[in-house]
Parts: C-alpha cells; structure tokens; sequence
C-alpha cells in the first residue's frame, strides 16, 4: 500500500468517524511514517541530551537491509505481521489477511489511555493491520515462500508479464523478504495481477481495489471501536460505512501515478464530496514526511558544514518524539508479548 491508502484513506476514515482534522491528521500521519522512518542514527543534541530514532522502514538494498535484525524487527513487526497459521514456522510467519493476530494488534492502543502517544500508535497499528490485505501470502523474512514465477499484470491489452526479469533475478540470488520481486504491483491500488507461488504451486489472482475496499472497511470499524473506548476523540457523528464504499472503491480502481491519486483524494476532500463536514482543516490536507521532525528539532550547520541538532522547547510533546516512542511500544509489544505468546519467538 502506498500514501494514498496510509494517509488519505486513514485521513478520511477518521473523519468519518468523528474525528477533529486535527486528530486525524495525528492518526494518519503516523500510519504513512511507518513507511517513511528510515533514518536509524541517535541525535546529539547540543543543548543536552540524546534521542534513538526507531527504524519502521527500510531501504531495500541499502546496507544492513536484508540483515536478521532489520527482518524482524522491521519488515515483519510493521508491515507483515505474522499469521500464525500453518505447521512450519516459517509458514507461520506468512503474513495473513485480517489475522486473529492482526486483530489483537490493532485493538491494543485503545487501551492506552493516558499515554501522550496513543494516537501514533493507533496510527503505526492502522498501517500494519491494512498491510495484511496487499501483503497476505508473505513474509517479511527472506524465505523461498516468498518466490514467485508467472507474474502476470492486466493491462490494456490483456495479460502481460512485466519487464523487470533482472529484478526476478537478483532476488532469486540474494533473496528477498516480502513481495519485492513483484514491486511495485501488489501496492498499487488500481492493479490486477496474478502470479504462481513457487512452493506450494498456487496461483493466485488479485484485484488489489476490492482488497483496499476490504482493508478500508476493516479499519471504518476498528477507529469506531476505538472511539467507543476513547470517546474524547470524537466530535461530531461518524459518516455511515456504505455512504463512502462505492467512493473510495472508484478511487482505488482509478490508475494514476501516485502524485495523480493522491490529489484525486485531496480534490474529493477539500470538494466535501465524501460524506463528513468540510472544515478549515481540511482544506489542502498532506502529508510531508519531514513536518514533525522540523517542528522538534533545529538542524543547525558547524563550521565544517556538518549537522547538529537542538531540541526545541516542547521536544518532550512533539509529535516526531511521540511517533517515535509509540514505534518503540508497537515493536515490544508485537514481538515480544503478542507473537511470544502463539509461541512465534523472533526477538
């Protein structure tokens, strides 16, 4: 899944269930970083102190990037969450669509009440449970699970096999975690695709549109529990599921560079043509993945050119710290007390 799903559609599913712009853009903000975070180095600040980033995202290719560490703790605790189902341990931790797991998962921040990070980890826990629908049947370790052959993407002249053999290649060689062999189809909302798993032999057809569709309606109903249980967070009422369903199904069925559908979003917003109230915050709503960050810290040049770092005043209560802080809570909860418990160990 790309911003379109991860910030737009987290963006608007919150409005539609009653929450401020404000509190959305919080919610959906957090959802998209996940993906964005890929910048692991501590900051020495020189007013004093000290601050770990926490990795949710990862280059491919770039150095340490099919690592044991950044598998696990990366690639398998954001973005494919194990399934649990299966004999094999590494058929458990296949990535499975709308898992019992997933479900525990995405449920736990509701219970955070109090924590200056609930609505990040809301947000971090929204995109890995989204995840499950385009990543279902992989896994976010380097397995021949995840090797294909025959894929195959609908096109305007029918079925046709991409041109990247040399990425089918490489994989092949160094393997691969995840669905990167196939990239970029099975994050594109609009395609249709089909392939073959190695392994087991299957084949598999997909309509990525109706499985967005699918996600997009399993997170409608996981922020109306969440708001059930956090009622604070709501302010106006929420916009019934099958008023937005035919709407957001065209706009995932819709192709278009990523640029296009994410301004297809933007115009249906600031319109007021999705269901909730249009209000002053939502006019022009994006997403850029260096907001919070300029908004915690100074970035200041020494003489030699080289960055430093100054926290800001309110760097305790920004947004880029609480992010990071609820990243951190995600991952020891998911490894070590959600997938411990089904007997995964993996941390």
């Amino acid at each position: 899944m790309e911003k379109d799903f991860h910030f737009y559609t987290v963006y608007v599913l919150c409005r539609a269930n009653g929450m401020s712009p404000d509190v959305a853009k919080v919610v959906a903000y957090s959802s998209q970083h996940t993906d964005d975070a890929n910048k692991g180095h501590v900051l020495e600040f020189r007013n004093g102190g000290r601050f770990e980033q926490v990795l949710t995202a990862h280059k491919f290719l770039a150095p340490g990037s099919l690592s044991k560490e950044t598998q696990y703790k990366i690639y398998l605790t954001y973005h494919f969450i194990p399934g649990n189902i299966g004999s094999r341990f590494q058929e458990k931790l296949l990535c499975r669509r709308d898992s019992a797991i997933a479900k525990r998962m995405v449920a736990e921040p509701s219970r955070l009440q109090g924590k200056p990070y609930q609505l990040h980890r809301f947000g971090i826990a929204l995109h890995t449970y989204a995840d499950t629908w385009l990543h279902s049947d992989f896994s976010g370790v380097v397995t021949e699970l995840n090797d294909l052959k025959n894929i195959q993407v609908m096109t305007e002249r029918g079925w046709e096999r991409p041109a990247h053999l040399a990425r089918q290649v490489l994989s092949h060689v160094i393997g691969h975690p995840g669905h990167w062999e196939a990239d970029p189809y099975p994050d594109e909302p609009f395609r249709e695709w089909r392939f073959v798993q190695k392994c087991s032999q299957a084949e598999i057809h997909r309509k990525n549109w109706e499985l967005c569709r699918d996600a997009a309606k399993a997170g409608y109903q996981v922020i109306s529990a969440f708001l059930e249980c956090n009622p604070s967070f709501r302010t106006a009422p929420a916009v019934p599921w099958e008023q937005l369903m035919d709407l957001l199904t065209t706009l995932y069925k819709t192709a278009g560079s990523l640029d296009e559908r994410c301004r297809r979003w933007m115009d249906m917003i600031n319109l007021s043509q999705i269901g909730f109230t249009f209000e002053v915050g939502d006019k022009n709503i994006a997403y850029d993945d260096r907001e919070w960050f300029r908004a915690a810290v100074e970035v200041e040049k020494d003489d030699a050119g080289n960055d430093g770092y100054v926290r800001r005043d309110d760097f305790p209560r920004s947004h880029w710290k609480c992010f990071h802080d609820a990243a951190a809570s995600h991952r020891f909860f998911v490894l070590k007390e959600l997938l411990a418990q089904e007997g995964i160990v993996c941390c």
